[in-house]
């Protein structure tokens, strides 16, 4: 009976004997399939399934099984030249590699990475355990589109909030201190980073080419984003551009000693700025901050935001936002409609009677302390501001003015917009008296 049942299931077979695991095998396209299934009947129904997909042309593809560390290694290779940032790119696949190993791509779970980033996060800021994250998902990104894993675990992993952008900059009495710990040639390298905004990639790799002194702009022909920019520069720059020696005997502006590749990136600020920021003094300070230098003082002068944000090369205003506390005008602006300033004018002789034909309401309450402020019925015509000569500005009151009378002075409260001058506000007008010897505030 046991040979009749296995000549009837000739697709399954229990490997190892005796050991109630059962398999089953089919061929497509002249190559053997194998699978797993567990008990005798589940492999049965299976092998019925597969003969079913064999007819109908829907057989699954083989699933195969890449360890993470070759997958891994070989999508480095691949992106290497297209990938500017090659070298971070690198330290973070070395840091999962280091995690999952040769562990098979399809057996690396949302909590495996979930677990390791909690853990990672112990060690490093949140930003770096995000960039981290960032590197992995892009990683099954590519592995699902070629079909080696059906899903992307990272999807399913909530990344770490990080905090708002860090804005230390160079202040002024910082920066004598750090001039004198460094040498001459070493401090125009520093001064031009500060007056231009650059970043340290961007300074590192500036050749002469891409430097117009004639138009005193300067051309970075890949940004951080991909596209070109253009730095305008000040005097400062300018000047220090044409004192570089470098003009004359290399194609960077800032070379090495043999002229021939530019100043090393990492050597430079390492070796000499850094050391020269812990003589000073100089507390939690580094190279890119010389870069929130440029665009802190330019907020403390009064630049908007939106231009800052182009000399900076920021892609949105949403990273330009950092500095908006340095420079409050784009606030002062719509808060400052709603100020009301007072303002004295001297009323010309000509604009007595007006005054005097204004019937004032006076409020009956207290009379004993004299007449309280009234507002005016009519509009006040255009008076001279005081101390004023025919033909110099004048001061246009506007219907929404309002006119305060009150003892032997006259304080009007304008709308800062109507007022031509506020240079000239908080003067006491003299008393202004109506036709007849009677005050416009002592009525009929």
């Amino acid at each position: 009976m046991a040979r009749s049942a296995a000549k009837k299931h000739r697709g399954v077979y229990e490997y190892p004997p005796g050991s109630d695991v059962w398999w089953v095998q089919y061929f497509v396209d002249g190559r053997r399939r194998r699978e797993k299934v567990g008990g005798k009947q589940a492999a049965i129904n299976r092998y019925q399934q597969r003969k079913t997909e064999a007819r109908e042309g829907r057989l699954p593809t083989p699933q195969h099984e890449v360890a993470f560390e070759s997958f891994v290694t070989e999508y480095l290779e691949g992106e290497r030249l297209r990938l500017r940032a090659f070298a971070e790119y690198q330290r973070h696949g070395r840091v999962w590699i280091d995690r999952f190993g040769h562990r098979p791509l399809r057996c690396i779970l949302p909590l495996d990475v979930q677990a390791w980033a909690t853990r990672r996060r112990a060690e490093v800021e949140p930003a770096t355990v995000n960039r981290e994250l960032s590197f992995l998902r892009r990683v099954f990104s590519v592995a699902v589109a070629n079909g080696l894993v059906e899903r992307n675990p990272v999807k399913a992993v909530k990344f770490f909030h990080e905090p708002s952008g860090r804005v230390r900059f160079l202040t002024e009495d910082e920066q004598p201190r750090l001039r004198e710990e460094v040498n001459s040639s070493q401090w125009q390298v520093v001064e031009v980073a500060f007056n231009t905004g650059l970043r340290q990639s961007e300074q590192f790799g500036l050749r002469w080419e891409h430097v117009n002194l004639a138009n005193r702009v300067l051309t970075i022909p890949r940004s951080k984003h991909g596209g070109a920019r253009h730095v305008p520069l000040n005097g400062t720059a300018v000047a220090i551009l044409r004192s570089l020696p470098s003009r004359f005997h290399s194609r960077w502006v800032f070379p090495s000693r043999a002229g021939k590749t530019p100043l090393n990136v990492t050597n430079s600020p390492q070796r000499v700025f850094n050391s020269a920021v812990r003589r000073a003094g100089i507390e939690n300070f580094r190279w890119h901050d010389l870069r929130y230098t440029f665009a802190s003082r330019l907020a403390m002068k009064g630049v908007d935001l939106n231009s800052i944000r182009e000399l900076m090369g920021h892609k949105t205003l949403a990273t330009t936002l950092r500095y908006a506390h340095l420079s409050q005008s784009h606030l002062h602006q719509p808060s400052s409609s709603l100020t009301m300033v007072a303002v004295s004018l001297a009323v010309r002789p000509s604009m007595r009677g007006h005054l005097g034909a204004c019937t004032p309401q006076v409020s009956p309450r207290n009379p004993s302390n004299g007449p309280r402020p009234v507002r005016m019925r009519r509009q006040i015509p255009k008076l001279d501001v005081a101390g004023s000569t025919p033909g110099q500005q004048r001061t246009r009151l506007s219907p929404a003015s309002v006119a305060r009378v009150s003892g032997t002075s006259q304080r009007i409260l304008l709308p800062e917009r109507d007022i031509e001058h506020p240079s000239r506000a908080f003067m006491t007008l003299p008393d202004a008296r109506a036709p007849g010897g009677q005050t416009a505030s002592s009525g009929g």
